[in-house]
Order: C-alpha cells, then structure tokens, then sequence
C-alpha cells in the first residue's frame, strides 16, 4: 500500500470517527445535543468565565464586558406522562421535536440546548447578565404555554412548563467554588420547587452580598428556604407570591 493510500485510509477512518463521536453526542430522537456533549464542551466555557472574573477581581473590570456568567436553564414539561397515556407515545415523540424548535428557536446560536433526559431539558446560555435568567425564564414558559402542540390529531393540544434558574459562578467573589454542575443542581432544585407551587412557572435563586463561602456547604440544596430566609439568597419567580414557592412536600 502506497504512503498516499495509507493517508487515504488514515483521513477515513477519522472521519468515521469522528461521525461517531458526534452520533454519540446527540439525542437520536430530538436532534438536540446530550449530557454527554455538555460534559466534554463545557470546561473551556466555564474557565473562560473564571479567567474574566479573576481579572474584575484584579482591577481590570473597566476592560471586561458585562456579559461573562453562564445562565443555566432547566425546563421540564408539564404532565408529560399524561401525553403518552392518553395519546401514545408517537405523540410524545411529537411533542418533544416541537420542543427542540420551541427552545432553540428562542435561544442564541451561542447557546446550547441539551436533552437531559426524558421530557427534560437544560438550555446553556453563555456569555449573559446574571439577571438575564429571569427573562430567559420567563420567555420560555411563555413560549410553550402559547405553542399548539401538533400531536398527529385533530386537534393541537396544549401544554406547559416549569422552569429551574440559576447562573454561574453561582458567587461571583469566589467563582471557581461552586463548580457548574452543582449549579446545574441547584436549578434543577428551582424546577422542583416551580412544580411543587402550581407547575407552569419559574424559579430562580441567587446569592446576595451577605452571601458566604460558609454558606456553601454539601446541603445547600437542602438549606436553600432557610438562606432565603436570612436574607443570603435572592429568591426570584413567576409566581405572583414568592411565599407560594414550596420547596418540600
């Protein structure tokens, strides 16, 4: 075999590869990015928002743009399982590529949207405000509440969602504390609780300055009503009342 046949063969096998990794990366039903792809594209984000939050913090903050954090979204829909019961699961299949549209079609090209898992999703929507999760938030449980979802029928059927919020670095003095997929955890709590106060809203939560890195220990999801309560945690919703957000049964 010649040296070009060989570079030949080399080229294709890579390729195939490389066609594989990407198959191995991507929810087959939906289209969407996966968990997967998140865990192997997120460090370099993620260390390029520390990097511009050391330089704040080394007085370069008149150089820095102010949209450096990664805002988290979890949306989950609601009484999915009910779709598939009452229509099967061709329909839920349905329901779910719409959903793709629904959230990409909302998001930036920068962002990414993930299929988490079953009818749950995480948008990743880099290089924002920290106060824009409560518009992201919002604009998505909008959008899904207005949509007609087409299920093969006579008739669309409507739907909505809950949506979990929150923002990395979860504190911005000690950005490298609280690693991403801790904040990812913490709005996943926030959707929880969205769907434990009614369904069809969101939560959000970040620290405020009394805020410290004792407060950040391995139960701060479980101590998140009482940081509330004390002030150190900025509770943000859809709901009319903040008081309605249940974060327990």
């Amino acid at each position: 075999m010649s040296s070009e046949e060989i570079g030949d063969l080399t080229r294709r096998l890579q390729s195939a590869l490389d066609q594989v990794r990407q198959l191995s990366m991507t929810d087959e039903l939906t289209g969407l990015r996966n968990r997967r792809f998140l865990n192997a594209s997120i460090s370099e984000d993620v260390a390029q928002v520390i990097r511009s939050y050391r330089n704040i913090q080394q007085g370069c903050e008149r150089r820095m743009p102010v949209n450096i954090n990664i805002v988290f979204l979890m949306v989950d829909l609601d009484r999915f399982q009910a779709v598939n019961d009452t229509y099967g699961r061709l329909a839920g299949d349905r329901v779910l590529v719409q959903m793709r549209r629904l959230l990409t079609g909302n998001s930036r090209d920068t962002d990414s949207v993930i299929r988490w898992g079953g009818e749950e999703f995480l948008i990743v929507a880099r290089n924002a405000c920290r106060a824009d999760h409560k518009i992201l938030a919002e604009r998505v449980r909008k959008v899904v509440e207005d949509h007609p979802f087409d299920i093969g029928k006579d008739q669309p059927i409507r739907l909505t969602c809950s949506v979990g919020a929150t923002v990395f670095p979860f504190l911005p003095n000690w950005p490298e504390v609280l690693g991403w997929d801790r904040v990812v955890d913490l709005a996943d709590i926030c959707l929880s609780a969205a769907k434990r106060s009614g369904r069809n809203a969101w939560v959000g939560i970040l620290p405020t300055d009394l805020a410290s890195l004792d407060d950040l220990t391995s139960q701060l999801g479980e101590r998140l009503p009482d940081l509330i309560r004390e002030g150190k945690l900025d509770l943000e919703t859809s709901l009319q009342r903040k008081a309605l957000v249940r974060w327990s049964d």
